[in-house]
């Protein structure tokens, strides 16, 4: 184990719980919290052999892993807005396939457009 490595799993030993309470504040999820702070370990393990030990450790790990939950939080936001947009185009369709077989007492369809000849005359 190199010193780098073991410099992290320090700083995880004693950062990790301090970690995860403050992206516990931030998503509100304690589970979430935990993968979130992984993810930074992780991103961490990858990038400090290579750049170095960051100058304040713990604040590079919140940094990543708060980073790493408004993106989470901001990807969520837009799921739920697609799937309000997928529900109500379905919806809307649904609609129209209903009225597409109900015709009006001149017997005509609601959704034909009145420019249009009726069919046999």
């Amino acid at each position: 184990m190199t010193d780098i490595h073991k410099t992290i799993e320090a700083v995880w030993k004693i950062e990790s719980t301090r970690l995860i309470a403050g992206i516990a504040r931030v998503t509100r999820d304690i589970g979430i919290a935990e993968e979130l702070a992984q993810d930074a370990l992780v991103a961490a393990l990858e990038q400090w052999p290579d750049q170095g030990i960051p100058e304040k450790p713990a604040a590079w790990l919140m940094t990543a892993a708060k980073r790493r939950a408004l993106d989470s939080l901001r990807r969520g936001r837009m799921l739920d807005i697609k799937r309000g947009e997928i529900a109500r185009e379905l919806e809307f369709q649904r609609y129209t396939n209903n009225l597409a077989g109900t015709k009006d007492r001149a017997g005509q369809s609601w959704l034909a457009p009145t420019w249009a000849p009726r069919p046999g005359a």
